[in-house]
């Protein structure tokens, strides 16, 4: 679990598996303990597949990122666009 624990905006970054070869199948469960909103983005070559966006929507939402592919990634939960 990744706790994103800050007072303002922020995000969290999806690394390339060049950089952070994750097994397809892992799960990474983020936790927004903060008031600061955490917004998912993606390193470029990197998709990130989530409806309806990927913000997480409020002081202790959660979501879960699946990898799919090699650099492909579903993101499900308490999110807003």
């Amino acid at each position: 679990m990744i706790e994103m624990n800050v007072g303002s905006a922020n995000n969290l970054t999806v690394p390339l598996n060049s950089s952070q070869a994750f097994p397809i199948g892992s799960q990474v469960t983020i936790l927004q303990t903060g008031a600061g909103q955490t917004t998912i983005v993606a390193t470029g070559g990197v998709t990130i597949n989530a409806t309806p966006g990927l913000k997480l929507r409020a002081q202790w939402s959660s979501c879960t990122l699946i990898k799919r592919a090699t650099d492909t990634w579903v993101a499900i939960g308490d999110l807003v666009a």
